[in-house]
């Protein structure tokens, strides 16, 4: 994946779903590597393991991520994103309806995990 589309990518999950730059960052990591401890996580974003610690449990309460056995994964990227979206609606009052940013955001998603899956 080009910086460039990273970068739009992580600019759409803070913009669309209300995510901070570095939860966007965890979370995309996740979708490129799957399921991943946490200090490994934090080691390759460089981010202490208390700050690592919180974002990922931020994710856990936004429902973009689950933790197994002390292992962090995305839920499949349609889910993560539509589920997050929902919960962002209900936690500003917005209506939840059809929203196609977000299905692009989501089918995006779902391709850049594929890809990286499949290397």
């Amino acid at each position: 994946m080009t910086l460039h589309k990273f970068d739009k990518i992580k600019e759409a999950l803070i913009s669309w779903i209300n995510l901070s730059e570095i939860e966007a960052q965890c979370f995309l990591f996740l979708i490129l590597n799957g399921k991943t401890p946490l200090d490994k996580i934090s080691t390759a974003l460089n981010l202490s393991l208390e700050m690592t610690s919180d974002t990922l449990n931020s994710l856990i309460e936004k429902g973009l991520i689950l933790e197994l056995t002390r292992e962090y994964q995305s839920f499949h990227p349609k889910f993560s994103i539509i589920n997050a979206y929902r919960l962002h609606c209900q936690r500003t009052g917005t209506e939840f309806k059809k929203n196609t940013h977000i299905d692009n955001l989501a089918s995006v998603l779902e391709k850049v995990q594929d890809s990286a899956r499949t290397k």
